[in-house]
């Protein structure tokens, strides 16, 4: 991972828990996992370069917020219906990489569910 890594806000970690528990009771458990899976695929993706392709810069909603849509990472359109929002940054201990601050279906409204995401 070059030196790269992610770490997961609250918030992420509460939708990334939510997704994982509605994805069983709707799909069964088998599916939940391909899908924790994807989430953590996509989340290494931009782990490994942040600007990659597909990325979104979102500055619209927070200066430096980028946000990349899950099914980037299986490669197959339709695959996944959630979006990673994240800031790049460095860590405490200097290593460069990722803050996935919220994991949002890509209905929902980013603006309305980020605001109080970033403190």
């Amino acid at each position: 991972m070059d030196g790269h890594r992610y770490r997961l806000s609250r918030g992420a970690v509460a939708d990334f828990e939510s997704i994982l528990r509605e994805s069983e009771r709707s799909f069964g458990t088998a599916q939940r996992r391909r899908y924790e899976s994807l989430i953590a695929q996509a989340a290494v993706l931009i782990a490994q370069d942040p600007q990659r392709g597909g990325s979104k810069a979102r500055d619209d909603i927070r200066p430096g917020l980028r946000s990349f849509r899950v099914e980037r990472a299986s490669g197959r359109r339709g695959a996944a219906s959630h979006v990673l929002f994240y800031l790049v940054g460095t860590f405490d201990d200097g290593v460069p990489g990722v803050t996935i601050v919220r994991i949002l279906h890509d209905r929902m409204d980013p603006e309305r569910h980020i605001a109080g995401s970033l403190d």
